[in-house]
């Protein structure tokens, strides 16, 4: 007699595949969440790191970092506060190598392109773990190419760079489209913007400031509500390189996470503008271009929801991206008087 053999039918094995995928479609939301989640974790530990290294230098000099050495007509050799801060995070080495007495990025003197023989180019090709945040699709390797630049030779210019994710606290500084201006108290309504320049800042960092320097004296708001630095994105913002002096910072006053991913090129879909460097200061149109200094000076990032920030007094914070501009504004400016709740951000 002919013994039968057991088995799965058709129907069963399906059903289990079924099952099986049903899982998995469950689980996977679960795995990306949890990615995720690690992936802001560093993020958040990078932060720490440079909010404590900004410390450590204030210990030594008795103020953070000069944001950039340029003066008001844009001369100057554009090192900024990522430069200045290299020892406090133990890279005595790229620190060394630096020739501070030579613009960031030279260029030669026939051609708008870097010179072959610029003795700091060692230093701007070189990628810094603690300055790149994980969630970021645009820093696999830390170095982008097309970036624009200030140099004391030629402004705009593009080159391919060692990128940034975090950016300094310009405060509530104006952009020129009024939109956005509105709750800024950095001047009188009507007023355009003065970039930080002549040390005409509101945070704690200032574009073409010739090497003014802010200390915790001068947070009279308080460090704990007082940003420091932030997130931004190399995707969105086309010259986001870690040596560039006027590139390094962020204001407030434009909504956080305002996407402006839109690469040369590619047509901006609420106004038919073609994203180019020709944008860079359009102050109405063009606003979702990677190019435009209207709104790429502003804090981005890739974590759902928010970004994370470095308070003055060395703390991290997560803001989420619905805070309100008011209280927003506020957290950006250091000596305006405003009071902010701690249950209000």
């Amino acid at each position: 007699m002919r013994l039968r053999r057991g088995g799965f039918t058709l129907i069963e094995l399906l059903v289990v595949i079924a099952i099986i995928a049903v899982l998995i479609a469950l689980l996977l939301p679960a795995v990306q969440s949890a990615r995720e989640a690690a992936r802001r974790a560093q993020c958040i530990n990078n932060l720490k790191q440079i909010a404590l290294a900004m410390h450590n230098y204030h210990d030594v000099v008795g103020t953070f970092p000069p944001g950039s050495i340029a003066d008001n007509g844009w001369g100057g050799t554009w090192w900024n506060w990522p430069a200045f801060m290299l020892p406090q995070i133990e890279q005595v080495s790229i620190y060394n190598a630096i020739n501070f007495s030579r613009s960031n990025i030279a260029r030669s003197g026939t051609a708008n392109t870097p010179a072959p023989n610029d003795p700091n180019s060692t230093v701007w090709l070189t990628s810094i773990n603690s300055f790149l945040c994980p969630s970021d699709p645009a820093v696999a390797n830390g170095v982008m190419p097309n970036m624009s630049w200030v140099c004391t030779e030629q402004y705009g210019q593009m080159v391919t760079g060692a990128v940034t994710c975090y950016v300094a606290n310009w405060g509530d500084m104006k952009t020129g489209n009024l939109t956005f201006d509105f709750y800024s108290s950095e001047s009188p309504p009507g007023t355009g913007p003065n970039w930080g320049c002549g040390g005409l800042f509101s945070g704690m960092f200032g574009d073409c400031s010739n090497g003014k320097s802010i200390g915790i004296r001068d947070a009279t708001d308080g460090t704990s509500n007082t940003l420091l630095a932030g997130e931004c994105s190399p995707n969105m913002n086309g010259s986001l390189m870690w040596v560039n002096g006027d590139g390094t910072y962020a204001s407030t006053v434009v909504p956080l996470n305002w996407k402006s991913d839109l690469k040369d090129g590619v047509v901006d879909p609420t106004d038919k503008s073609t994203c180019n460097l020709g944008q860079l200061n359009n102050f109405t149109q063009a606003l979702h271009c990677w190019r435009n200094q209207t709104v790429n000076y502003a804090f981005k990032s890739y974590h759902p929801g928010g970004a994370n920030f470095a308070f003055s007094d060395g703390s991290v914070k997560f803001l989420k991206q619905s805070i309100s501009p008011r209280t927003y504004n506020a957290l950006g400016t250091r000596a305006k008087g405003e009071i902010v709740s701690s249950d209000a951000f």
